[in-house]
């Protein structure tokens, strides 16, 4: 019998040291949250009212809503007309870029990496690297409601863009990507397209 209570007194005293561990890992990786504070803002009942249903109609609190609101406002609005950018009808886009050949959508794909990209990167997160670019997506795809989903692949992440405009935006995103990550920042990418569709693969 020694033997198997020693064998116990082992494994629990090993199970111990391992929970142990655990917890101190646990500890060490625990994020801590932004620190918030309260606020009073005086709104028009009809506006309140209508914030109201669009909380419920998003399935989330008017807490919720109006951080999203100010966040979106922080992020992108507040800064959006001094980075030059202009909101304009999708089906508007996609008659001009349907005008362009491949030459020219190449070129235009070009001046926008090199240029027009830049600028609004300076002007939103005042710098011009792969994280701000990064951070400027996510956020035009979320308040564009547009599609995406990112993914952790064995050599590196992919990125699934759904924007149902058409093959020609599909090549201007796809000339974008190419000369921005692997000129500019030079690395190694691969992006593949469908009509409707972007699949952007970064390699570690």
């Amino acid at each position: 019998m020694r033997p198997c209570i020693s064998l116990f007194n082992f494994t629990i005293e090993y199970l111990n040291t391992a929970r142990s561990y655990m917890l101190v890992a646990l500890k060490s990786i625990e994020v801590t949250k932004p620190s918030t504070t309260c606020a009073t803002f005086r709104l028009p009942s009809e506006k309140l009212n209508k914030l109201r249903k669009v909380s419920e109609a998003k399935n989330v609190t008017s807490n919720t809503l109006v951080n999203q609101i100010i966040k979106a406002h922080l992020d992108w609005h507040s800064r959006a007309a001094h980075a030059k950018l202009y909101y304009l009808p999708k089906s508007f886009l996609i008659r001009l870029l349907n005008e362009l050949d491949e030459e020219e959508l190449n070129e235009l794909a070009r001046d926008t990496a090199k240029n027009d990209l830049v600028d609004i990167s300076l002007f939103l997160r005042g710098g011009f690297t792969i994280s701000s670019l990064s951070n400027i997506t996510e956020t035009w795809l979320r308040l564009a409601q547009m599609p995406y989903r990112y993914e952790i692949i064995k050599d590196g992440c992919k990125i699934i863009i759904e924007h149902d405009m058409g093959i020609k935006y599909s090549q201007l995103i796809k000339e974008i990507s190419r000369y921005l990550l692997e000129v500019a920042f030079e690395t190694k990418s691969f992006c593949d397209i469908t009509e409707n569709a972007v699949i952007i693969k970064l390699q570690q």
